[in-house]
C-alpha cells in the first residue's frame, strides 16, 4: 500500500490540503484581528476629536453633553496645562499619564487595590481656549485586545479538532481522484506486461485525449514500432543468409563427400570439386557482404557523403570499367554536362549494380543506354538496355532480394540476387527513389530520381 503512488501521492496532497486551509483561516481570523483594532482605532480618533473640537470652542455646555454620551469604557481628564488644575474628570484611578502629544498609544495598568488590570488606548493633546488658556485632554479607553485573543483562541482550538478529519476526508478524494485520472497507466503497464519479443505487434491503449499520458502511450507505441521493424529486419536477415547459403553448403559438403569417398584417386574430379568448391565459397563470401551491406543501409548505419558529383565524369568512369571485363558492352550517354549534390561512390554502385544484372541477362552484344534530365528541384536519370526485360508478373518483384520469378533470377545466371535490391536501398538513403519498368521498344529500363538539394 506504501509503495503505491496513488497512496503516495493522496497523503501529499491531502496533507498539502489541510495547510493550505489551515493557513487561510489563520490569516483570515488575524486580518479580522487586525480590522477590529483598526475600527476600535479610528471609532477612539473620532471621539478624541469631538472633545477637542468642544473645547476649542469653550463650549462647556456642548462639552458636557459629548462627555455624557461617552461609553461608559472610556475614561478622560481635562485640566489646566500651566496650573494642573482638573476641571472636568472620569476614573480617578489612571491620574496624569505621560502627555503623548497627540499620539495615540496603548498603556496597561496594575492591579491595585479593587482594580483590575486593564489594556488601554490613550493620548493626550493641548488645546487652546478662545481666551488663550491652554488646556491638557487625556483619554483613555479599555481596548478589547483580552476579548481579540479569546476570540482567536476558540477558531484555533477548532481548526485543531478539524485537521483530522479534513486530513481524512481530503485523502480519500484525493485518492478516488488520482486513481481515477492514472487508471490509463494501470492499463498501459497491464498492457506493456503482456508484450514481449514475439508480440511487438500488440499497442498500449491510448485515451484519445492528447494529453501527458495519451502521449506516453503513442512515444511507447512509436518505440515498439521501430522494436518490431528491427526485429523484423534481423528476422529477414538471418533467414535469408540461411536460406541462401543452404545451396552453396550443400554443394560444398557433396563435393567433400566425393572427395573423401574415391574423388581424391581422381585428378579430373578432384579438380572440378575444388573449383566447384571455390565457387561456391565465393558465392557464399559474397551473399554474407551483400547481406550485411543491405542491412546497414536499411538500419541507417550507412551515413552518405554528400558532394558535387560530375555525371558525366562518373558515366566515362563506368565505361573503362565495364569495357575491361565486357569488351563487347556498349555503353552509351549524353555528352551534356550535368553535376549533382550527392554521395558520389553510392551513386556509382547504384549504377554498376544495375549495369551488372543487365549484362548478366543478355546474351550478345549487350548496349546500355544512360540518359540524364535536370529541372529545378529533381534530377531522372534513365538507364535502359536492350535486353529481353521484365515479365509482367515479375515486374512488381523485381527489387525483392532472392526473387526466383523467372530466369532472370535464377543462380545460375550468377550473383546473389541481391543487386538490385542493394541499389533500392542505396538510393533510397540519397533520399531518391529508383523504379523498374519496360521499354517501349523492349528492354529494362530503370528510373533513378534524386533531389537536387
Amino acid at each position: 500500500m506504501k509503495n503505491s503512488v496513488v497512496f503516495r501521492l493522496s497523503v501529499k496532497f491531502s496533507a498539502i490540503l489541510t495547510a493550505a486551509v489551515t493557513i487561510i483561516i489563520l490569516l483570515f481570523l488575524m486580518l479580522l484581528r487586525q480590522f477590529s483594532i483598526k475600527q476600535e482605532y479610528n471609532a477612539f480618533s473620532r471621539t478624541t476629536n469631538n472633545i477637542i473640537r468642544s473645547i476649542s470652542t469653550g463650549n462647556f455646555r456642548s462639552l458636557d453633553r459629548k462627555l455624557s454620551e461617552l461609553p461608559f469604557f472610556v475614561f478622560y481628564i481635562i485640566y489646566d496645562s500651566e496650573t494642573g488644575e482638573i476641571i472636568r474628570q472620569k476614573n480617578t484611578m489612571l491620574g496624569k499619564l505621560p502627555e503623548t502629544n497627540g499620539r495615540v498609544v496603548r498603556y496597561s495598568t496594575k492591579k491595585t487595590g479593587t482594580y483590575e488590570p486593564a489594556n488601554l488606548l490613550y493620548l493626550t493633546t493641548r488645546c487652546t481656549f478662545p481666551d488663550g488658556r491652554v488646556f491638557t485632554l487625556q483619554i483613555a479607553q479599555k481596548t478589547n485586545d483580552n476579548s481579540a485573543r479569546s476570540f482567536l483562541r476558540g477558531p484555533f482550538y477548532m481548526i485543531a479538532l478539524a485537521t483530522i478529519p479534513i486530513l481524512i476526508i481530503s485523502f480519500f478524494l484525493s485518492r478516488f481522484v488520482i486513481s481515477q485520472t492514472l487508471q490509463p497507466v494501470v492499463k498501459i503497464t497491464k498492457a506493456a506486461a503482456t508484450i514481449s519479443a514475439s508480440s511487438l505487434d500488440q499497442r498500449l491503449p491510448e485515451t484519445g485525449k492528447k494529453d501527458e499520458l495519451d502521449n506516453l502511450a503513442i512515444t511507447f507505441n512509436s518505440l515498439f514500432e521501430r522494436l518490431k521493424s528491427d526485429f523484423d529486419r534481423e528476422r529477414s536477415f538471418t533467414s535469408n543468409v540461411s536460406h541462401e547459403l543452404k545451396t552453396p553448403i550443400a554443394v560444398i559438403l557433396g563435393q567433400a563427400n566425393l572427395l573423401r569417398r574415391w574423388g581424391k584417386d581422381d585428378s579430373r574430379q578432384l579438380e572440378k570439386s575444388l573449383n566447384t568448391i571455390i565457387q561456391e565459397t565465393h558465392s557464399m563470401n559474397s551473399i554474407i557482404s551483400n547481406l550485411l551491406q543491405l542491412s546497414r543501409l536499411e538500419s541507417g548505419k550507412i551515413i552518405p557523403s554528400m558532394e558535387e558529383t560530375d555525371l558525366q565524369k562518373m558515366f566515362r568512369r563506368l565505361k573503362e570499367e565495364f569495357q575491361a571485363i565486357k569488351p563487347d558492352l556498349t555503353l552509351k550517354f549524353q555528352d551534356e554536362p550535368a553535376k549533382i549534390f550527392t554521395d558520389t561512390e553510392l551513386l556509382h554502385q547504384v549504377f554498376v549494380a544495375i549495369i551488372s544484372n543487365s549484362i548478366k541477362f543478355i546474351k550478345e552484344k549487350p548496349v546500355i543506354e544512360i540518359s540524364c534530365t535536370q529541372t529545378k528541384e529533381h534530377t531522372l536519370i534513365e538507364i535502359s538496355d536492350n535486353g529481353p526485360g521484365f515479365e509482367e508478373k515479375v515486374l512488381p518483384h523485381v527489387f525483392e532480394r532472392f526473387y526466383r520469378g523467372d530466369s532472370s533470377h535464377n543462380r545460375a545466371a550468377g550473383g546473389s540476387g541481391l543487386g538490385l535490391s542493394i541499389a533500392q536501398a542505396v538510393v533510397k538513403s540519397l533520399n531518391g527513389k529508383l523504379t523498374a519498368e519496360n521499354g517501349k521498344n523492349g528492354g529494362a529500363v530503370l528510373k533513378i530520381t534524386l533531389k537536387n538539394s
